[in-house]
């Protein structure tokens, strides 16, 4: 089936239909070619005949891959089997699974049978996706559970985090790779700051890292030897000394450029604070002069008042005369 026939099968999903060669399908073709995609993706209900379809891929899914994560949490995550029960539960709840389904755009790969609705179960060809993930190279799963299933879910994990041996994580990863071991070596660099080597046991420099804190620049240097090492070419990594720098020079450009983003980011919320603040001056002068206005106003009204009060008093004041004294005699007769 083209891709013609394909958008004319699910017309609803055709404005947001991507090429095979989009960026967005990047980690995908890593794994699968557009061949085998389709084919795991391809519901028994598609077929007239029994015995086709992905409900192996789906049980794989459901069971072998939930398996290996519930091993990565066993060996990596803190807390007791409940806890860990809980966060694994949570790892494939029907809502994660429905959230990948849509942002890989699987609709336009999927097939089923008219009878089977594909939007209501959506978590069905994902669980397919694990199930083939389950089957392939250890590195390639490892990259896979890291990216899409522990790392989409941090803070799953974030009360305990303290508690996650980074270099430990590492270290176990270069034993199984190619037996080395893995050490932090600090020290002192002349601007005064403390500087964390992740060194090998052969002495062969993986990264470093630096910063005014001891125990910042060991964390950033396993946390930045983990991302190293969890790539799918490590083992080329651990073996190439030049394109491991190239890795890190790109990490450092990625870095570099992220911060300038946040940089341009925090700028231009300054902007925005100081134009607001400016306004609220402005705002607070105006209400100042229309306040000083009001208060000259009424002391204005005030003394006019009292210059009235004084010329009626001062009337009061005065003699009564004669003739309206004889007035107010006669009235009162």
């Amino acid at each position: 089936m083209d891709e013609e026939q394909l958008q004319q099968q699910q017309p609803k999903a055709k404005d947001n239909f991507r090429r095979w060669d989009d960026p967005l399908f990047d980690d995908l073709r890593r794994i699968f070619s557009r061949a085998k995609l389709r084919e795991v993706l391809t519901h028994s209900s598609f077929y007239e005949q029994e015995g086709r379809g992905n409900s192996r891929h789906v049980f794989a899914g459901m069971f072998v891959f939930k398996g290996q994560v519930a091993e990565v949490l066993f060996r990596y995550a803190a807390g007791e089997g409940t806890r860990l029960q809980h966060i694994l539960g949570n790892l494939f709840r029907n809502e994660r699974l429905e959230r990948q389904f849509d942002e890989w755009h699987l609709g336009q790969f999927a097939r089923a049978g008219e009878n089977f609705d594909i939007k209501t179960h959506k978590h069905i060809f994902v669980y397919a996706i694990y199930g083939y993930v389950s089957t392939l190279d250890e590195d390639i799963r490892q990259w896979f559970i890291s990216k899409y299933i522990i790392g989409e879910a941090e803070h799953l994990l974030r009360h305990r985090r303290r508690n996650l041996n980074l270099l430990s994580q590492a270290d176990d990863i270069v034993r199984k790779t190619d037996g080395r071991r893995l050490t932090l070596e600090m020290e002192q660099t002349p601007e005064g700051l403390h500087r964390a080597k992740a060194v090998l046991s052969d002495g062969t420099l993986l990264c470093a890292a630096e910063s005014k804190s001891w125990r910042y620049a060991r964390h950033k240097a396993a946390k930045m030897a983990l991302d190293i090492l969890s790539m799918p070419s490590r083992k080329y990594i651990l073996s190439n000394p030049e394109y491991q720098a190239r890795v890190l020079a790109k990490k450092e450009e990625e870095k570099a450029k992220r911060k300038a983003e946040i940089e341009a980011r925090d700028a231009a919320k300054e902007a925005l604070r100081s134009e607001k603040k400016e306004q609220r001056k402005s705002e607070a002068r105006e209400r100042d002069a229309k306040r000083r206005a009001s208060q000259a106003a009424a002391k204005i009204r005030k003394a006019e008042n009292a210059r009235r009060a004084a010329i009626k008093a001062a009337k009061e004041a005065r003699p009564m005369s004669a003739k309206k004294r004889r007035f107010l005699e006669d009235k009162k007769k």
